[in-house]
Formats: C-alpha cells, sequence, structure tokens
C-alpha cells in the first residue's frame, strides 16, 4: 500500500470515527417528530383528589377577625417572619387521617377524602356558615411535590407551590436532562387510589403535550433512563474536539512521513 492510499484510509476512519461518535439530533431534541399529531390543544388539568396523608393549608376568613379563629390553626397570622418551609407546613396544616378526615378546630371532624380541593372547600364553607356569616374559605394541598432522578444534572424532590406543573416543568427543576440521559426512555411511577404504576413515555415525540403525562400529579415520580453506552459516551463538543485533535496528529505525522 503506497503512501497516498495510507492517507486516505486515515482519513476515512477519522470521517468513520466521527460519525459513530455522535448521537442523531434526533434523540438528544424535545418534541422533534415530524407528526403534527401532538400539537393540538392539551389535555385538561387533572383534579387532584384528596388522599390519605395530603396535608391541606384551610384558611376561613370573615370580617370578624374573632371568628376567623375558630377555624385556624395559625395563631399568629400577623407574623411577617413565616415562612413556606415544609416544617411550617406540616405543623400549621391539617392533615388527612387514615379515616380520610381533617379535624376543623371548635367544629371537629370532616370527612373529605376523595373529594376534589374545590369540593372541599364548598364542604367547609358549608359548615362555616353555621358559626360565621358570608365566610371565604381558602384549600389548598400543602404538601404537593415531584421527584425526578436518573439522568438529570440536579436529581432530586422538589416542592410544588404552582398549579399545572408540566413534565417539563419538573425536568427544569431538576436542571434538565444530561448528556447521559436518554429521551426516549422516560418513565413516571405515579400513585392512584394509593397503588403505584409504572408508565413509559418518549420526550422526543410531540405527542407529549396531549398525553395523560405532560401535567404531574402530586408524588409522581419521574426517572431519565441513560443511554446504552452511557460509560462511554461524551458529550458531543468534547467528542468533536477529540477527533480533531487526534486527526491534526496524525495529519502532521503523515506529512512529514511522505516528506522523507
Amino acid at each position: 500500500m503506497n503512501k497516498s492510499n495510507s492517507f486516505f484510509l486515515l482519513i476515512l476512519l477519522v470521517v468513520f470515527s466521527l460519525f459513530f461518535n455522535c448521537t442523531p439530533v434526533s434523540k438528544i431534541t424535545y418534541m422533534n417528530s415530524d407528526t403534527k399529531e401532538g400539537w393540538g390543544i392539551s389535555p385538561i388539568p387533572p383534579k387532584h383528589r384528596i388522599e390519605i396523608g395530603d396535608i391541606l393549608m384551610i384558611k376561613v376568613i370573615s370580617r370578624n377577625e374573632e371568628s376567623n379563629k375558630l377555624f385556624n390553626l395559625e395563631t399568629n397570622t400577623n407574623n411577617a417572619n413565616t415562612t413556606t418551609t415544609a416544617a411550617n407546613l406540616y405543623l400549621n396544616g391539617f392533615t388527612v387521617t387514615q379515616e380520610g378526615t381533617i379535624d376543623l378546630p371548635n367544629v371537629g371532624t370532616v370527612n373529605i377524602v376523595s373529594q376534589t380541593l374545590e369540593d372541599a372547600k364548598k364542604t367547609i364553607t358549608e359548615i362555616a356558615k353555621e358559626y360565621i356569616i358570608d365566610p371565604f374559605v381558602i384549600v389548598k394541598l400543602a404538601n404537593f411535590e415531584v421527584t425526578v432522578l436518573g439522568e438529570v444534572n440536579n436529581p432530586g424532590t422538589f416542592p410544588v407551590y404552582k398549579e399545572n406543573l408540566t413534565i417539563f416543568d419538573a425536568l427544569a427543576m431538576a436542571g434538565d436532562i444530561n448528556d447521559y440521559g436518554n429521551l426516549r426512555k422516560v418513565k413516571i411511577v405515579r400513585s392512584n387510589n394509593n397503588k403505584k404504576k409504572v408508565y413509559f413515555f418518549d420526550l422526543t415525540e410531540s405527542t407529549i403535550l396531549n398525553s395523560n403525562f405532560y401535567y404531574l400529579s402530586n408524588k409522581d415520580l419521574v426517572y431519565v433512563q441513560p443511554l446504552k453506552f452511557k460509560g462511554l459516551k461524551k458529550s458531543q463538543s468534547q467528542i468533536l474536539l477529540s477527533s480533531l485533535t487526534t486527526f491534526a496528529v496524525l495529519f502532521n505525522a503523515i506529512m512529514n512521513f511522505t516528506k522523507d
């Protein structure tokens, strides 16, 4: 084999190395499918149904400050230093018991399990009307949280203080999927009536927008699986830089060799 053929073969080897070490853009881009099926109207966010163990933030407000104290656990509502922490929510919230009830101060047991937050608000409003005039009731889920694990930059459990959390919101809180994450193999572990079920979905498909997993539910666990060759894979920029450096060194060596 002459020197020119050897040089040509080396060029081919470098090109093939660059090609096989790079992940196709279609595998690392969200919602890149050509189909328009997923670009319709997003599903209606699911309404949370109160479960055993939920912690609710409940406030009953009226024009009479003394009457308000009958229902509210917080005795110092004017404290400006009150912060929203897990401990504060736990201590000042109403935990749904194993019997599916909460204990309202000066009222007693109220059964609200399986009700939506809106239904629970109506239930408590009717009770409050027996004690005060024109009560205004606020009911919110205080311990809404999601867990994001696997190939993300900042895995963990995140408290959520907003409504209609999407899968992309959760990934953003976790620092997005890293270089080793497989967008085509993401799974959710979801609780339904205290039973766990596992679901798989593909984030490269636009159909995620109208699926049942676009909006997350309380206690959802999102797990991003790794690519098959995680141990060998580098980021695209690292691969390109390494390959170009190798090519430059080899090219210089061959040029010196051909001069001899």
